[in-house]
């Protein structure tokens, strides 16, 4: 299908397309962030903006214009590179997004996230559904593809690693740097095995989001990869990528058989 990108549409194409085509709309979300020497800032935008643009191929979903800026954790704070946005911002910038995509006519709105903001954007849904009153779900791309990443990568995903540098291999390879790969596993507070991800639990403990067991990343690393990115491939990313693709696009085509466009679960 031809990719579609609401801010090359007009007001009255939208109007038809979501009443009568497809009434889905992906809003990719990431970060301005430090990825390490050998990536770029943008690295998580990017990913949704990619991601976003491959399932509107495949399922006809409209790509809303992404958010480039995201909310971060304490321990990601004054890094050269990061630019936070406060997470109360971020979530009143959202849900206004979504106010606006539904009053265009979207019936069901992903955000596509690819950097660990999940708090900031779960409690925006929680307050804007009853309002709203359209489907929205919180996407996140390393969610999409877990299992896949568990069999591809050698390490847990964290930052800038083996998982994140080999998915931005496989999207943009023009903008990585290999040569200047490298890895760090900074210290905890605690023992690690009482550590998740950002939202995944380990056997017994806490996902990232819920402790504050971390050092400033500005003190305790010098090149800002959480992880080992010497690790990373192309073909490694490309097998992540397309494990989250497929499982998006499945989600939407079942999510639009259930409730054709034009029709909202809450309508």
């Amino acid at each position: 299908m031809p990719l579609k990108k609401l801010w090359e549409m007009k007001w009255t194409e939208v109007v038809e397309y979501a009443k009568k085509v497809n009434d889905v709309v992906i809003v990719p979300i990431g970060s301005i962030e430090q990825h390490g020497p050998h990536a770029p800032l943008g690295t998580d935008a990017l990913n949704a903006i990619k991601v976003a643009e491959m399932v509107s191929e495949r399922t006809g979903a409209v790509v809303a214009a992404p958010i480039w800026y995201g909310a971060h954790m304490y321990h990601q704070l004054g890094f050269p590179g990061t630019v936070p946005i406060r997470t109360d911002v971020l979530k009143e910038y959202v849900k206004d997004v979504i106010r606006g995509l539904a009053n265009a006519g979207f019936n069901k709105i992903i955000i596509l996230n690819a950097h660990g903001q999940q708090w900031a954007l779960i409690s925006a849904l929680h307050d804007i559904v009853p309002e709203v009153k359209v489907f929205v779900a919180v996407a996140t791309l390393w969610e999409l593809a877990r299992k896949t990443i568990n069999e591809v990568c050698e390490e847990p995903f964290r930052h800038a690693d083996e998982c994140e540098t080999s998915i931005s291999l496989a999207l943009y390879p023009e903008l990585v740097d290999m040569s200047k790969a490298g890895k760090e596993h900074p210290p905890t507070f605690i023992d690690s095995k009482f550590l998740g991800g950002t939202t995944w639990l380990p056997d017994a403990g806490f996902p990232h989001h819920n402790i504050s067991a971390f050092y400033f990343q500005k003190d305790t690393l010098k090149l800002g990869i959480l992880g080992d990115a010497t690790k990373a491939s192309r073909e490694k990313g490309l097998k992540i990528v397309e494990a989250a693709v497929n499982t998006l696009t499945e989600f939407i085509n079942q999510l639009l058989q259930k409730f054709p466009p034009g029709k909202s679960p809450f309508k």
